[in-house]
């Protein structure tokens, strides 16, 4: 019998993990679980998953590998599901934005000994335009040549270390390491605050009264700064996932602050050259961050480790002749 891969949450990234695998689907089987029960079903049918389950619990009974891809709102309660079901010697492995409350909750919810480890995906390049359309398609190629952050605490077996290390390599990304602190602080400032300060920017104008007028004259600046407010749900953004990571958040909304007040002083001196170095700054700096970004060549960056034989798969397989 192969060993089973629980996918639990078939959002992009669960699904495209799935879809990822599906090039070893003759060596593990991938079952999946997803609270939409139709897009359940549609994926199953276009090779995300091998077999789907409507009940969490059944879905991690006999699963080797749990992997978790949920909103935080929602991590508390699956931990709690899962915690009787699980096996002892299951890795679990969680997508999760805010690693310090993740970690903090599988203390409280898993058995002492379950392995557990955090990891948070980067995109492939081709894919960041995706929430233009607002797709929430999977990609098989979703995190090839990118970096994934492998988070773990004080506590993290090395079982767990291991397994997700190679499960980044099954993907094709390169293991990136942190901390929870440390990773907490980053999501605050790269992945909530640019939605929050867009969900500040509608909220000032469509309370106005002069909205009315306004929203006739938006054009290209506005369009691209508002269309944030698309890239989450309210569940993940507006829900736990703020106030677990408050101190990240609200020191990064300090930094904001005192940037704001430092471009109304210079507005308010006619500080010209003041405004163009700060642009220019910033100006170069997204250049730079977007051919890197695009090319993934950061410094000198290494190729994904291989996915040997020494890997998850012999992990998983007990050394068992690999089929790809």
């Amino acid at each position: 019998m192969s060993p089973q891969i629980a996918l639990i949450g078939l959002n992009q990234v669960g699904a495209s993990i799935g879809l990822a695998l599906g090039a070893y689907k003759e060596n593990i089987t991938r079952v999946g679980h997803d609270a939409d029960s139709a897009r359940m079903r549609r994926l199953e049918k276009e090779g995300v998953c091998d077999k789907t389950h409507t009940r969490l619990p059944d879905a991690v009974r006999g699963a080797d590998m749990v992997i978790l891809s949920l909103p935080t709102d929602l991590l508390r309660d699956a931990l709690g599901l899962i915690a009787g079901e699980v096996s002892p010697q299951a890795v679990v492995v969680c997508i999760s934005a805010v690693a310090r409350v993740a970690y903090q909750w599988a203390r409280e919810l898993l058995p002492p000994q379950q392995p557990f480890i955090v990891l948070q995906p980067v995109l492939h390049p081709a894919r960041l335009r995706d929430w233009e359309e607002n797709s929430s398609n999977p990609y098989a190629d979703l995190f090839e040549n990118t970096h994934m952050l492998v988070v773990t605490d004080s506590n993290t077996q090395e079982k767990a270390f291991q397994l997700a290390n190679d499960l980044c390599a099954l993907l094709k990304a390169k293991p990136y390491f942190s901390e929870p602190l440390e990773a907490d602080g980053i999501t605050a400032r790269i992945e909530q605050l640019p939605k929050l300060t867009a969900v500040a920017l509608l909220s000032m104008l469509v309370e106005k009264p002069g909205w009315d007028d306004a929203r006739k004259m938006t054009n290209r600046a506005f369009f691209r700064f508002a269309s944030l407010n698309t890239l989450f749900d309210e569940q993940e953004f507006f829900g736990v996932s703020n106030l677990v990571n408050r101190e990240n958040i609200t020191r990064a909304l300090d930094e904001l602050s005192a940037t704001l007040a430092e471009i109304r002083q210079m507005i308010d001196a006619g500080d010209e050259e003041g405004l163009q170095k700060m642009y220019q700054t910033a100006r170069q700096g997204y250049e730079t961050w977007l051919t890197q970004r695009m090319s993934g060549e950061w410094d000198k960056v290494e190729k994904p480790p291989e996915a040997l034989e020494r890997g998850i798969l012999t992990r998983l397989f007990g050394g068992r002749p690999v089929k790809k």
